[in-house]
């Protein structure tokens, strides 16, 4: 039988659930907060690092790992089973991803990334206030907008008796709201409103230190400007309901219940960098880095100590006193006279290490690796002593983290398909928007209005270019440009020819490596190509022809050079006069 949040049996069960829940748990936010302190280091706060660090490499590794995973805004592409829903889809998805960049989601994901790296990031998508519009005289709304929030790690609720996310029971998050919103709240039970006081901020964290303590905030309730009240948002799965509670008073009612359609999570979306089977906690990158963090640092705090250690003194034989005097007085080059030049010696003490540095410098390999070559993927240095060998390297290293990628792509794709739906759902929510017509530099209307809505938004198919979000610099969207001018060249017989569409492999090209750009460059490159010159057939069509043996590997590739060889030779002869064609013994012409 399904819980029934009105009933008090149930809710007392839900409730202590998730107490038991939130105590099994507390280790785990404990853990998270002694690796956001080693992020921030020793001298961010007097709560900071507990160890005196010279070498942040957790701080380095998060950073890197969050350029790289979720650096812009993702790009959204949205599909559909139904061809006569296409030209919809295209509107949708600009809409979808204008929205995404008016909230600065970009901003939002990454700090759930770097959550991740640390332990687990979380998002909840909502409908957020936007202002009141006037729909017509005296007729005042307010539409919302789609938002998304992330959610600390110390303010989750999740069910740790699941073995599978996607089968807890039930799973939420608690907030802090000041207590004059609830009384102006009219969607809430007055009845339930009523019956609430103001709480202590700290009421709902006896369990352990929050990572937010960390910048230096006291354990007192003066920063908080007006009475403030905690509440949870509480979503079940099994009956598809987000229950709004009281978070300091269990025995009260629910203050809202509303249905919801998002999907199994509801409102809620999580990112897990590292799964761990039969548990829903992950085992994050800062679990497997944080013990050769604290080993750098340890091995670097005693190399500094050699270091600071190390001296050069000069001792002397009683009754030289003169002889040391005169060679402390002199200066680099200078001769002078001394009773006995063994009267004066020179004593080095030990500085560093060499074996203790030589281990040191042996731990920096041990973590890069550990840490998916995160020298090739920050540009912090060559690894190999060619440039064959360091793509092929650069190649090995974006493969190490493929998963984390793909984790976060699909995390990203959740997200935008959340938004898509509340989007769709809002009859009241207006985007402004416009598309490029086929690459022509014309634009045309395409925003977002009430009721403009076709088919069913099941019908809609999300997904993520995989290369929108990472971190790309200027040069790197540069060799693109260059890499891409060297294959359309590369092609261009064939698209001379009329066998290859010049135009669909340059919009191809530049949707899948996320260079808008090409499409600019492009345009020069197919007129002079003939492409936008009447029939391409005619443009081309060669006075001669002739036909050519071609002998195969035996697997079905072309001998010399590959299909842009052969593609190539073919168009040189149909354009160039007839050619004696090589011939092959038993292949007939």
């Amino acid at each position: 039988m399904a819980l029934d949040v009105g009933n008090k049996t149930d809710r007392e069960r839900l409730h202590k659930a998730i107490k038991t829940s939130r105590e099994a748990i507390a280790p785990f936010r404990i853990m998270r907060t002694e690796f956001v302190r080693d992020h921030a280091g020793s001298w961010y706060s007097k709560k900071g690092a507990r160890q005196f660090t010279y070498v942040n490499k957790l701080n380095t590794s998060a950073s890197l790992l969050s350029s790289w995973l979720a650096f812009n805004n993702p790009q959204c592409k949205i599909t559909s089973f139904n061809p006569n829903l296409w030209p919809f889809c295209r509107k949708y998805e600009i809409n979808v991803n204008k929205v995404v960049a008016n909230i600065d989601f970009k901003t939002t994901f990454q700090a759930g990334v770097v959550d991740a790296f640390f332990l687990m990031g979380i998002y909840k998508v909502r409908m957020a206030d936007a202002g009141e519009v006037e729909l017509e005289d005296n007729v005042w709304i307010d539409p919302g907008k789609p938002w998304v929030d992330r959610i600390s790690f110390d303010d989750a609720i999740l069910d740790l008796s699941a073995k599978d996310i996607r089968a807890m029971r039930f799973c939420g998050d608690r907030y802090r709201v000041a207590y004059r919103k609830i009384e102006e709240r009219d969607d809430f039970d007055r009845k339930v409103v009523g019956r609430i006081a103001p709480s202590s901020k700290f009421s709902q964290n006896s369990d352990g230190e929050r990572a937010s303590s960390i910048a230096g905030g006291g354990a007192v309730d003066a920063d908080e400007l007006e009475p403030m009240v905690w509440l949870e948002d509480i979503y079940l799965p099994e009956t598809r309901q987000l229950v709004t509670f009281c978070a300091d008073n269990d025995s009260l009612p629910p203050l809202k219940v509303v249905d919801s359609d998002a999907g199994p999570m509801g409102a809620y979306e999580f990112l897990s960098l590292g799964l761990v089977p039969d548990n829903i906690i992950p085992s994050s990158p800062a679990q497997n880095l944080k013990g050769l963090h604290d080993l750098t640092n340890r091995i670097y705090n005693k190399l500094a100590k050699q270091a600071m250690r190390q001296k050069t003194t000069f001792p002397y034989a009683a009754g030289a006193e003169d002889d040391a005097t005169r060679q402390k007085a002199s200066v680099d080059g200078e001769y002078f006279k001394m009773r006995d030049p063994k009267s004066v010696g020179v004593v080095n003490s030990p500085g560093v290490d060499g074996n203790t540095h030589a281990f040191f410098l042996a731990i920096q390999e041990i973590y890069n690796v550990q840490a998916r070559n995160e020298r090739v993927i920050g540009g912090l240095g060559v690894e190999s002593d060619t440039v064959g060998q360091e793509k092929i390297v650069q190649g090995q290293a974006t493969g190490a983290i493929a998963y984390m990628k793909g984790a976060v792509n699909d995390c990203a794709r959740n997200i935008l398909r959340k938004i898509g739906a509340l989007m769709f759902d809002d009859e009241a929510l207006t985007v402004d928007s416009s598309m490029e017509v086929a690459n022509t530099g014309y634009h045309v209307d395409s925003s977002w209005r009430p009721g403009d809505r076709q088919g069913l938004k099941d019908h809609y198919d999300f997904s993520v270019e995989p290369n929108s979000m990472g971190y790309r610099p200027p040069e790197a969207k540069l060799q693109i440009l260059k890499q891409f001018a060297s294959d359309y060249l590369q092609i261009m017989p064939a698209i001379q020819a009329g066998i290859f569409d010049g135009q669909e492999f340059t919009k191809i090209y530049a949707d899948y490596t996320n260079v808008p750009e090409i499409l600019r460059i492009a345009k020069q490159m197919q007129i002079q190509t003939g492409e936008s010159a009447g029939d391409p057939h005619q443009a081309t069509k060669p006075a001669n022809t002739s036909r050519e043996v071609v002998r195969s590997r035996g697997n079905g590739e072309p001998a010399g050079g590959g299909m842009a060889a052969v593609l190539g030779q073919m168009m040189q002869n149909r354009g160039g006069g007839q050619q004696q064609a090589p011939m092959t013994a038993g292949v007939g012409a």
